[in-house]
C-alpha cells in the first residue's frame, strides 16, 4: 500500500505546486536522498544534496545511518528519491518492471585518466611491501572483495580474469569484506594479498591518509566503466527529476558549486544515457554464463 508521502510524490502536478505556491498550512515533503557509494566520500554527496536545496528551493533530507538493506528497500517503494549508486544496482533497477530508477547525471573526475568523460576504474591493490608486480601474479593469492554486487570491487575483476577460464581457480581463496575500507584494511594488514578498489574511493581515502599512499601499491587497472550515476526514483515528478538534473549539470558554473565539486575531485556533472550502462549488463551475462557468482 502506498504511503501518504508516496502518493504524493507520484502526482505529476508536485512541481507546478512548487513553482505556484503552496498554501501556508500545507507541509511539502522534502526530496530523501542517500548514497551506497564510499563512505569516506559522504560529505561530498551531503553538501551536493544541500548545494541542490539551495539551489532550486526544493527541500531535501539525506539519510544515512540505515543498514544497506533497509535504504535498499526504500529506494524501491520511492521512500527515498535520490541516490548515489554503483552502475549494477542502478541496471537492476533500471531494468525492474516497471522501472524503479532513472539517469540524473554522472561525476566527471578531476584526474587525467579520466579524460573528462563520466568514466572510473577498478584499481587492483597490494600491500606497498609484497612481490607482486601484475595481476598474473596474483595466481594462488588471497583475494579480498567488498560484495558481489559491486562493479569494481567483484565484477570487473572477475571478468578480467574470464579470458583465462580460471575465475573458480585462480585465487586460492577470495573472502567478502564489506566495504572497499576494509578491503584495503586487510590488504594493509597482511589478511588479504590483493584487493580491487574503486578507483575513486582509492583516490579519496589516500588524500584523506596518506599512510594508505605508503602502505598500498596498484599492480593493475580495470576498466574504464561508466560512473557510478546519480539516480532518481521513477516515483518523482518529472518535473522535479528535470530540475534537479539540470542543477547538477550546471553545478560547476557556480562558485560553491566548484567549491564543492574540489572537495570531491570532481571536475563536473555530465549528462548519461542509460545504453552508457549497457557495457555493465554484458558483463553481467559474461559472468553469469562462467558461474562466477549468483549475479542475479
Amino acid at each position: 500500500m502506498d504511503t501518504a508521502d508516496d502518493r504524493h510524490l507520484d502526482s505529476e502536478d508536485f512541481a507546478g505546486e512548487l513553482a505556484a505556491g503552496v498554501p501556508q498550512d500545507f507541509e511539502v515533503p522534502p526530496v530523501r536522498c542517500t548514497s551506497f557509494l564510499g563512505d569516506n566520500a559522504l560529505e561530498f554527496y551531503q553538501l551536493t544534496v544541500a548545494y541542490l536545496a539551495d539551489s532550486t528551493g526544493i527541500a531535501t533530507e539525506f539519510i544515512s545511518g540505515v543498514p544497506p538493506g533497509e535504504l535498499d528497500r526504500r529506494v524501491n517503494r520511492g521512500a527515498i528519491q535520490v541516490v548515489f549508486t554503483c552502475g549494477l544496482p542502478y541496471v537492476r533497477k533500471a531494468d525492474h518492471e516497471p522501472p524503479l530508477l532513472q539517469l540524473l547525471a554522472a561525476p566527471v573526475m578531476l584526474g587525467a585518466r579520466y579524460c573528462d568523460r563520466p568514466i572510473y576504474f577498478s584499481d587492483v591493490i597490494v600491500h606497498a611491501e609484497s612481490p607482486y608486480g601484475g595481476f598474473e601474479d596474483l595466481r594462488g593469492t588471497t583475494f579480498a572483495y567488498n560484495e558481489v554486487c559491486s562493479l569494481s570491487g567483484y565484477m570487473l575483476p572477475w571478468y578480467h580474469l574470464h579470458p583465462l577460464a580460471e575465475i573458480d581457480g585462480f585465487f586460492a581463496e577470495t573472502i567478502r569484506s564489506g566495504s572497499h575500507a576494509v578491503s584495503m584494511n586487510w590488504v594493509e594488514s597482511g589478511r588479504a594479498d590483493a584487493a580491487a578498489i574503486d578507483s575513486v574511493v582509492l583516490e579519496m581515502e589516500i588524500s584523506q591518509d596518506s599512510g594508505r599512499a605508503r602502505s598500498l601499491r596498484v599492480i593493475e587497472n580495470i576498466g574504464p566503466a561508466t560512473m557510478p550515476p546519480v539516480a532518481a526514483s521513477t516515483r518523482l515528478s518529472q518535473d522535479l527529476g528535470r530540475c534537479l538534473r539540470q542543477t547538477l549539470l550546471e553545478m560547476h558554473t557556480t562558485e560553491r558549486g566548484r567549491a564543492i565539486l574540489d572537495l570531491g575531485g570532481v571536475r563536473r556533472f555530465a549528462a548519461v544515457t542509460d545504453v552508457d550502462y549497457d557495457p555493465i549488463r554484458g558483463i553481467v551475462r559474461v559472468l553469469q554464463a562462467a558461474g562466477a557468482a549468483d549475479l542475479s
